[in-house]
This record gives C-alpha cells, structure tokens and sequence, in this order.
C-alpha cells in the first residue's frame, strides 16, 4: 500500500502560525497538529447520575476539568448509546468545554442567563448544569437552527430553559440589564475545523475575516447592554486569528473603559501572550482539542436584588412545550421576533386521473333512410 506524503501547509496558514507562535519549535508543533487534522477530543456533561456512564471508557481528569465533565476515549461512541436520547448528558467537544469552563471562575451564580448565539446548545446546557439559574434563555437567530436547540433543551430537561429567536439589538432594547451572565459563542472564521480534518473554505481569507470582525462586533456591543450591573459577559470562537480574538476585546474595553476582563485562575497556563488583558487560548498541539478562544468580562456595579419582570421578550419555547419545529417560512415581524407555531397539516393530494385506455373505433351505423335526392 503506498503512503500518502504529508500535505505543506499553505502560505496564508504559515503567515497564521508565525503571528501566534515566535518561537520556532512551538510554532512546527502547531503546523504539524494542524496538518494531521486529528485533533477531536470527546467529553460529556452529566446531567444525571446513571451506573451505564460510570462505566463509559474515559481518560484522565485535568485541574480544571468540572467533576460532572467526563472525557472519552477516542473509538467510543456515547451518542449512540440509549441513555444518550433519555437526557442522561449532553455530547461536547473538549475544546468547547475549555471555552465555557471560564465561567466557573464566577463567585456568585448568576440567576437569569442569556445565550445570544445558542444553536446547538452545549453552553447553555454547561451554565445550567453549573448554576442552575432562575432563568436560561438560548437566543438563536437562525430559525432553522433553533429545532435541534428546542430538542435538546427537552431532552436534557431544562426545566428553567426557554428558547428565543431575534436579533440580538432587540435583547439589547427589550431587557437592557437584566441578566447576570450573556454568554456569545461568536459566528467565526472556524480555523479550528481544519485541526479537525473538517473542511473550512475561506477561513484565512481577509474578507471571510473582516466579515466575521464585523460581526463579533455588533454582537458584542449589544449583548454587554443586557449585562446587569456586577454581571458578567463571555465571549468565545473557535478560531486563531488575533483579529477576531484579542483585538475584538479590545475594541469592546475601548468603547465601555469601565468594563473589565477578570482573571480565570483554573486557566492561568493558558492564557494569551497577545493582549495585556487577561484571555486564554487553546491550541490543537496541546492534545485537549482543536482549539479555543477566551475571554470574561465584567460589567462595573452591584448586582440588583430585585429586577423588573421580562415581559414582550421573543421567546418561540419554553420548557414543557412540546419540542416542535418551527415555520421556516413564515416571515419575522417588525422588530426581529418570530413567533412559534404548530405547523398546519399539508393537504392531501388529489388523486391522479385515470389513464384512458386506447380502444378501436367502432364502425359507423347504417343509415335508417335514403340521404339525398330521391331518384327513379
């Protein structure tokens, strides 16, 4: 069997491997991860305590793993285990888990949190798994996504879960500081894919780049308007570049100097030599995963007791609900909400007519009298 030779990195990841990495050996380790395209590392939230999953093949527990965080050995397959569909965990890339653990570092739990970008809904499972809050609204702005959101909130039992569908500037006006936690899981880039052995078309591209900067920071600056006062605002990707990492922070620190990034101690090793700020970054070469970027923020203040009641919020689900799918057609209202609704039934259709079938034609009759003139 003849061996493949190892794929060259192209010029645009090599440009990307020396801005994050100056020191040469590092920076091979990187390249090398990333052309492999191995890097996929397993782990379940436990969200109840079954003797099946104890017995589930895992590897060893790191410092700032959460007790209730299992990583899976490769080969094994826990999706496809009955207990899987029965709500006992939820699936999660390691690199997601690294992401979302910043928010351990919280002293105070938060009582109603907001996911802005929700869809598929591992961080927002992970929150109510660590905090077990009053409130937890997964937004997703994309409606054909929020059917799997529904499902797994029902599925996992949720049960101070709701569902949202709206853009997130109408958080931002319909319950400016209300929630103790926003969490972004920011549309990006997706280089981290390509640690994968996934396909990332144009993620080194400038223009996919700029677009995505754009993006991050429109959301950004409407989801620190819900923050309360004393909350916090995470932000994460799954990507490498600065430019949708770090120097979005950045510009968000500039825009609101009284906000601050807050120290994670449980991800200390990790943290990002690019920014003077406290962010974290995980890199595929460090066996945990493809990678990951993140940042805690704080929002200056003291945390209300009391809040108004949410009212007029877009929300399509709450738990208890049963997890339909949505109208993908059916066109948002005015101010970016999309309501929820039963699916009508499709009309039956009508039978086909049947085929004529060919038969010969049938021979004229004889005439019963004379035609024409009568003649002798």
């Amino acid at each position: 069997m003849q061996v493949k030779p190892p794929i060259a990195p192209g010029r645009q990841l090599l440009q990307l491997a020396e801005n994050l990495f100056p020191d040469e050996s590092e920076r091979a380790e990187f390249l090398q991860a990333m052309m492999a395209g191995e890097s996929r590392e397993q782990a379940i939230v436990v969200l109840q305590d079954q003797a099946a999953v104890r017995t589930f093949p895992r590897q060893g527990s790191l410092d700032w793993q959460p007790d209730w965080v299992i990583r899976i050995n490769e080969g094994f397959r826990p999706g496809k285990h009955p207990l899987h569909d029965k709500g006992a965990y939820y699936c999660m890339d390691f690199s997601s888990v690294f992401a979302a653990s910043a928010m351990l570092s919280i002293e105070e739990a938060p009582r109603r949190v907001l996911d802005l970008c929700a869809s598929p809904g591992g961080k927002a499972i992970f929150a109510w798994k660590a905090f077990h809050p009053e409130l937890l609204i997964a937004n997703e702005t994309m409606r054909k996504r929020t059917s799997i959101l529904i499902n797994n909130f029902d599925r996992c039992q949720v049960e101070s879960g709701m569902v949202g569908s709206a853009d997130p500037t109408v958080w931002a006006r319909r319950a400016p500081g209300y929630f103790d936690l926003v969490t972004v899981d920011a549309p990006c880039s997706g280089q981290s894919l390509l640690a994968k052995g996934d396909q990332a078309p144009g993620c080194f591209s400038a223009e996919m780049i700029d677009m995505c900067v754009g993006r991050q920071r429109r959301i950004m600056g409407t989801a620190i308007k819900c923050v309360a006062p004393g909350g916090h605002l995470l932000y994460m990707t799954c990507t490498y570049t600065m430019k949708e990492n770090e120097k979005v922070i950045a510009w968000l620190l500039e825009r609101y100097p009284t906000v601050k990034a807050v120290e994670v101690p449980h991800l200390a090793e990790f943290r990002s030599p690019h920014a003077e700020f406290p962010c974290y970054r995980l890199f595929p070469q460090s066996g945990y995963g493809a990678g990951a970027f993140v940042c805690l923020l704080q929002k200056p203040g003291e945390r209300p007791d009391e809040v108004p009641d949410l009212e007029q919020v877009p929300i399509i689900w709450r738990f208890g609900d049963a997890p339909r799918r949505p109208q993908v057609n059916k066109p948002s209202t005015k101010d970016g909400t999309e309501p929820f609704e039963i699916p009508k039934e499709k009309p039956k259709k009508k039978a086909a007519p049947k085929k004529k079938v060919w038969e010969p034609r049938k021979p004229p009759k004889a005439p019963t009298a004379r035609r024409g003139r009568n003649r002798k």
